[in-house]
């Protein structure tokens, strides 16, 4: 779709600054929109909340839609080695479904800042929240 702007010019000086204001707008509001690296994320779902061991209190581990969206625009992708060497394993854990403009996903968000996140086709990717690294090297 085909957008016509129509601009009456006033003076040349007006319409320099609507044209910087223009592109100025067209820069930041892709920013804006999602920082998310599978894109804009709608209609999040929590289908489980409390999964783990009775022992370790986990049926006390909830997460709402707001909170699964936050993670997931914080969370950056990492392989299972930075996984296993940067975070600690959470016994405690959320599901649920979210959807974005080409699949739907199945999300997992684990009680220590890691996750993960399934396409319906079978591709996982592992995520982590870089506020929860606890690198085992700091011993």
């Amino acid at each position: 779709m085909k957008h016509k702007v129509v601009v009456k010019q006033t003076s040349g000086r007006m319409t320099k600054h609507l044209a910087c204001f223009g592109l100025l707008a067209g820069l930041l509001v892709p920013a804006m929109v999602s920082s998310s690296p599978i894109g804009p994320i709608a209609r999040i779902v929590v289908t489980e909340n409390g999964i783990g061991p009775e022992e370790e209190a986990c049926a006390a581990f909830a997460v709402t839609p707001d909170q699964v969206r936050a993670f997931l625009d914080r969370a950056v992708l990492v392989s299972g080695r930075q996984q296993h060497d940067f975070f600690l394993h959470g016994p405690c854990s959320a599901r649920g479904t979210f959807e974005t403009r080409y699949d739907t996903w199945y999300w997992e968000i684990r009680s220590m800042g890691t996750g993960s996140i399934t396409a319906t086709i079978g591709d996982t990717f592992l995520l982590g929240d870089p506020e929860r690294e606890s690198s085992l090297a700091d011993g």
